[in-house]
């Protein structure tokens, strides 16, 4: 089928699915529940709908099962999936929402009481949300059912395995939100059972039915979603277990709870200091102990599933990168604590020498310390692996010191601090300038968060940029002696400029290597063959493989010693007359050299050789999106204790 038609059915049919659902729906409510005592519009309205909707849905629908009947690749195409996956979506949230109010009817929660559509009684009630559950749960199964027979016939691969991923762990996501929230909530309303607002406090709005109700309905969907996706990771695929969508929603997971608990433990610790430093207590631990104990539960629990997850990787190399990001992510949220206490407690320091150690001065010193008591062993206790790790000699700390996390840890810190020291460099710069130019003179108050802020700037950009530098003094040192000892023999045909282009590429990333390349045609085929048996890693043209390639240039004796050869071999898909690579991307000379070296940096650090293709616009979006809802979240999270904090 083709892709505008495919697009045309499924999109059709999911139109006319979901107006046809609601309006049998809307339908049935009117007819058995009086209390609505619709008017004759409403009752005509999804009859007129399901009358024309109905055949339209059948007809396309069953267009394309005759066509997905046909081939196995239409069965297996995406788009199918992803009709079947969103349409089991659209029905599942629903049924969701129905379910939590249905349990919440029953059971008299208030703020489901408070919400009841139409004025309806308990029992009305109950009938308006079972109509839909039933509705929308025979129409789930049997999408269910479809796309369970699809997989039967074609395994998820791809595409197609994608969409798979997104809709199990986007449920997994919500019913882990739903229940967190609910055990958050659940305990906040036991520890107000005992003891007075000894704070001042007016106590939570809590309704305990409500959270009761969220967790029969979260903890369900989340147990139910989870499961599912352990069960894939378990199971043959290698895809699964590689798949950058799990990654994404476990450490997005422990990031989250990570500053869940940092943000509101820094809470507890400065209630403390402010009684230690003569201040009146604000806020209740009351409030702030629940989230830190679900926050922690949750980090807790991720932090040991990608532990088993890197346990069951399988090679070494996997399982060191996915604890390497843990530790990361762990680090960053734990320095960012860290340094915004330090920064804190330096710039009241300063502005203590100009205005007094006041009650103010004393409530930001309290949270600023507090956030360096909180963020210092979360900081240092991951640094301290990581850096050990980076040190190591050997291949370990090579991977260490060359992964993508580290340097993405290190530049992050890094950038920051240099705009820090930009921003405030500046505006101390124009307090100076405003005062030369006839302003009043700036004081220590209004020069106190710049300096502090530029100090430990300055230090985090020193000290980040000596374990830069250090990286990459042992990376360098590593890399020559690898190259070294890999014995590398570059072979090229023809006028022996892309040759000559890699031999340049290899010694910028290598110097000293001395490598010459062996232009065929220019040597004698016995001598190149001598220097191919000997060598350790052959590389060139795909046609100095094949007898008489490049237009008779390579012989039987060139040919026979890159087969016979014990050396490695790397052969690049240059383009040849009346010769077409399959599966392989058309790349250009520059292309093909960066991706030789790569290669070659590959093969030096005993890895598989991987291409490296730019990222698409899909996955820019993605990342796009997951960093601005990462910062949402951040944002939320953080958001009381600053609040708290200026007084907000």
């Amino acid at each position: 089928m083709s892709t505008v038609r495919r697009w045309y059915i499924y999109l059709v049919s999911a139109i006319s699915l979901q107006a046809t659902t609601w309006a049998v729906i809307a339908l049935l409510r009117n007819l058995f529940i009086s209390r609505l005592n619709p008017p004759p519009a409403a009752i005509a309205f999804p009859i007129a709908v399901i009358i024309i909707g109905l055949p339209v849905f059948l007809a396309h629908w069953l267009w394309g099962q005759r066509l997905a009947g046909r081939t196995a690749d239409e069965r297996g195409a995406t788009l199918r999936r992803f009709y079947l996956y969103g349409t089991m979506a659209a029905f599942l949230a629903p049924f969701a929402a129905n379910a939590f109010d249905l349990i919440g009817a029953l059971l008299q929660a208030k703020s489901v009481l408070d919400r009841r559509p139409y004025g309806l009684t308990t029992g009305d009630a109950i009938v308006y949300h079972l109509l839909a559950l039933f509705i929308l749960g025979v129409l789930w199964f049997y999408h269910h059912r479809v796309a369970a027979e699809d997989a039967k016939t074609i395994p998820k691969a791809g595409g197609a395995a994608t969409v798979r991923r997104l809709y199990v762990l986007g449920f997994s996501t919500s019913g882990l939100a739903m229940t967190v929230a609910a055990i958050i909530l659940l305990l906040r309303w036991i520890l107000f059972q005992f003891g007075g607002d000894v704070i001042r406090y007016n106590g939570p709005d809590v309704g305990l039915t409500t959270e009761i109700v969220r967790l029969i309905v979260g903890a369900p969907l989340w147990l139910t979603f989870w499961r599912w996706a352990q069960r894939l990771f378990d199971g043959p695929s290698e895809e699964e277990r590689e798949s950058a969508l799990r990654k994404f929603y476990l450490y997005g997971t422990v990031f989250i709870g990570a500053l869940g608990a940092v943000s509101n433990g820094t809470g507890i610790l400065a209630g403390f200091l402010r009684r230690l430093l003569g201040l009146s207590p604000e806020g209740d631990i009351r409030m702030v102990l629940p989230v830190i104990v679900g926050m922690g539960v949750l980090w807790a629990y991720h932090a040991f599933v990608i532990r088993d997850d890197a346990a069951k990787a399988g090679e070494a190399a996997r399982q060191a990168g996915v604890r390497r990001l843990y530790l990361y992510l762990v680090a960053g949220i734990g320095l960012s604590a860290l340094l915004a206490g330090l920064s804190g407690d330096a710039s009241v320091l300063i502005r203590a020498l100009d205005e007094g150690f006041g009650s103010g001065l004393r409530d930001e010193l309290a949270w600023f310390t507090a956030a360096i008591i909180a963020g210092l062993p979360v900081w240092i206790l991951p640094w301290r692996q990581a850096q050990t790790r980076a040190i190591a000699p050997g291949p370990a700390g090579d991977g260490a010191r060359a992964s993508t996390v580290r340097k993405i840890y290190l530049y992050f810190f890094l950038f920051i601090a240099t705009m820090t020291v930009l921003s405030s460099a500046v505006f101390i710069l124009f307090e100076v300038l405003s005062w030369l130019l006839g302003a009043d003179p700036p004081t220590l108050s209004n020069l106190g968060h710049s300096i502090a802020f530029s100090v430990i700037a300055v230090g985090v950009w020193v000290y980040h940029g000596f374990i830069l530098r250090g990286d990459h003094k042992l990376s360098e040192q590593a890399q020559v002696t690898r190259m070294e000892d890999l014995d590398i023999a570059v072979v090229d045909v023809g006028d022996g400029r892309f040759g000559r282009a890699l031999v340049e590429a290899l010694e910028r990333e290598s110097p000293g290597l001395g490598l010459e390349p062996l232009l065929l045609g220019q040597s004698s085929d016995e001598e190149i063959a001598t220097r191919l048996i000997l060598a350790g890693l052959i590389i060139g043209p795909w046609m100095i493989a094949v007898p008489g390639g490049a237009r008779g240039a390579v012989s039987l004796v060139v040919s026979q010693a890159v087969m016979n050869s014990p050396a490695r071999k790397l052969l690049l898909p240059t383009r040849a007359p009346e010769w077409d690579w399959a599966g392989v991307e058309r790349w250009d000379a520059d292309a093909l050299v960066r991706q030789a070296v790569r290669a070659v940096r590959q093969t030096a650090a005993g890895e598989d050789v991987r291409l490296a293709r730019p990222l698409g616009a899909g996955a820019v979006v993605a990342i796009i999106a997951g960093a601005l809802f990462l910062l949402l979240v951040a944002l939320t999270l953080i958001g009381p204790a600053i609040g708290s904090l200026f007084g907000g």
